[in-house]
């Protein structure tokens, strides 16, 4: 059997500045390019005829950053799970400030040529290898540091960190645009808020210097030292090594777990790319006002701030599957009416749409999902399982959202029902395997309940 289930201290203020500052000032980075390629990287870094197809390509590269997701995901999971959480923390945060601040450095398509777009993606994927490891450490710190009866809460405080650093992106991005001549902005206004990503880098940095690793894992590594597990790993053969990694063994293990966690987040994944990013695009393309989308995105994610943990709150009283299921049917039931209250421009409703969609209904899938994912598998894998599995779905489901979204858009001539079929389809996926899988919440301990 497991370790003891956890009683801690319901609220550590270390472990809270390390998971959710930290991940405050990575996101900001992550999410600031998702904005730059609806309103600058189409027209400096993609340039061509039709705006749409411009845009097409640079949510391509958008979408490049999620393919090193996994990828990141297994290699900082493996790292995690074997030198600790502290570790992949404070790389990640390195790798990512100073892929962000090089593209805020990076000359355009004019003064380069294809040189410029070229190195644009490889930023993006280093951003999106260093997005892997993140975002799952910072879930999987709070959840191990957190008692049992708080789980749902307290790992859900990381969307925090990205809903706060998404707000700090977008009002970034939307007071250069809106203090900046059109010009000025596209010529060095937009490069701004890319290089401030230095200097919170080296502030999140020093906010992750002091932390500890939590006593679980501390357990879990003392177990297998006891053990002998691990000896003398990095003198095998290669297969060995393989055989005998965490990304293995989650999938030797646990490979229905590992389908679940793919599959769950599709609504949660979609929704945000789809509403939060696509829709600029979107109101871009039908000649509409892109301030009130705008206004409206930070407007929201200043309220997932207290909605996520909320619904993180709530998943410890009602469980994870009943929050999860309900976030997914409000999207479903409102993603047409989104549309139509966008077409208006009319800025409150532009505003209630995004509130309905995001702050409600993505907000209670996204802050069920962090226990939920980590009370499927073990202490020693736990990092590695999560990390991929929940990156593959986001690959799936969310990268490719904005760009399929696009695509759509122009495969229906600009008409709106191919998106809709689309977020449908996500929140379908996320019901029914929501559905199948079993209640999490009453796990004990170090040991997952059997999906």
């Amino acid at each position: 059997m497991g370790a003891p289930s956890r009683r801690g201290s319901a609220f550590q203020p270390r472990v809270f500045a390390a998971g959710v500052l930290g991940t405050t000032v990575e996101w900001y980075d992550f999410a600031l390019y998702a904005t730059a390629a609806s309103l600058v990287f189409n027209k400096l870094y993609f340039p061509g005829g039709d705006p749409l197809v411009g845009t097409i390509a640079a949510f391509g590269t958008f979408a490049i950053g999620f393919l090193g997701r996994p990828l990141g995901g297994a290699y900082f999971g493996e790292l995690g799970d074997r030198k600790g959480r502290k570790h992949v923390l404070v790389i990640t945060l390195l790798l990512m400030g100073v892929a962000t601040t090089a593209i805020g450095l990076l000359p355009t398509y004019a003064s380069i040529g294809f040189a410029a777009p070229l190195l644009l993606t490889v930023l993006r994927f280093v951003q999106g290898f260093a997005a892997g490891g993140e975002k799952t450490g910072a879930l999987v710190l709070m959840f191990e540091n957190a008692p049992t009866r708080s789980r749902g809460l307290q790992a859900s405080l990381p969307a925090i960190g990205t809903g706060a650093g998404s707000l700090l992106s977008t009002g970034a991005m939307a007071l250069a645009s809106s203090t900046l001549s059109e010009q000025a902005f596209l010529d060095w206004g937009w490069r701004v808020p890319f290089l401030i990503s230095a200097v919170l880098t080296l502030f999140g940095l020093w906010v992750r210097r002091s932390l500890e690793e939590p006593e679980e894992f501390k357990r879990e590594q003392r177990r297998q030292a006891a053990e002998g597990e691990g000896r003398h790993v990095a003198r095998r053969p290669w297969r060995e090594r393989l055989a005998q990694s965490r990304f293995v063994e989650s999938w030797r293990k646990y490979p229905k777990e590992m389908l679940i966690v793919i599959c769950a987040g599709a609504a949660e994944n979609c929704g945000y790319y789809v509403f939060g990013t696509f829709s600029v695009a979107y109101a871009e393309d039908a000649g509409l006002s892109t301030g009130p989308v705008l206004t409206g995105v930070m407007f929201v994610s200043a309220v997932k701030l207290v909605s996520v943990p909320l619904f993180g709150a709530l998943s410890d009283r009602w469980g994870r599957r009943p929050v999860s299921i309900l976030g997914a049917l409000v999207m479903a039931v409102a993603c047409y009416p989104f549309f139509l209250m966008v077409d208006t421009e009319i800025a409150w409703l532009v505003w209630l749409a995004l509130l309905i969609t995001l702050g409600i209904g993505q907000s209670a899938v996204l802050g069920s999902q962090p226990a939920f994912f980590a009370e499927l598998f073990s202490t020693k894998v736990r990092f590695t399982a999560v990390g991929v599995a929940n990156n593959i779905g986001t690959v799936l489901t969310g990268g490719l959202a904005p760009v399929l979204a696009s695509a759509l858009l122009l495969w229906f001539d600009h008409n709106i029902i191919g998106v809709v079929i689309f977020l449908l389809a996500t929140c379908a996926i996320t019901v029914v395997t929501v559905a199948v899988a079993r209640e999490t919440r009453e796990t004990e301990g170090s040991e997952p309940v059997n999906a």
